[in-house]
């Protein structure tokens, strides 16, 4: 897997901006600065990596540089995160277009927001729930240590 990082990440334009290289990428993770991180595999943007002091985010993107999955994790004490917000979005055929999208709100204490929305019919569907969170806790990464928040299954 390739890495390489950016101040950050464009989903609009599908490209980074303003490309650090790895000493200055450090000492932002050092100095707690937000930074984003890239990885690469066979030539193609794979995830993207957001990290600041309060949060960090996991982008998952398909063969057309489309985020299909985004993880947003937040900063708790000692170095823990807890998986705050997942979404989920479908394309029509391969466009960029959004044919419907699944936001799900996750709280310590087991409770769980969804909204699934399908953007060709209009039709949005609310729903809540409680459940067990222990995948949805992780540590905060060390610098160049990202891979193993790029699990899609939490």
């Amino acid at each position: 897997m390739e890495m390489y990082y950016c101040d950050e990440w464009s989903d609009i334009k599908k490209k980074p901006w303003n490309i650090l290289d790895e000493h200055t990428a450090y000492t932002y993770h050092q100095k707690h600065k937000p930074y984003t991180v890239v990885l690469r595999e066979d030539e193609k943007h794979k995830y993207i990596i957001n990290i600041t002091n309060e949060w960090v985010s996991v982008g998952f993107y398909d063969e057309l540089i489309r985020k299909y999955l985004n993880y947003d994790f937040e900063v708790m004490s000692e170095g823990k995160l807890f998986l705050r917000t997942a979404m989920y979005w479908e394309y029509d055929d391969e466009t960029d277009t959004e044919v419907s999208s699944l936001i799900l709100n996750f709280r310590e204490d087991g409770y769980i927001a969804m909204e699934k929305r399908d953007l060709k019919n209009g039709s949005v569907e609310e729903r809540e729930t409680n459940n067990t969170f222990e995948k949805n806790w992780d540590v905060f990464p060390e610098f160049g240590q990202y891979l193993y928040l790029c699990k899609e299954e939490r």
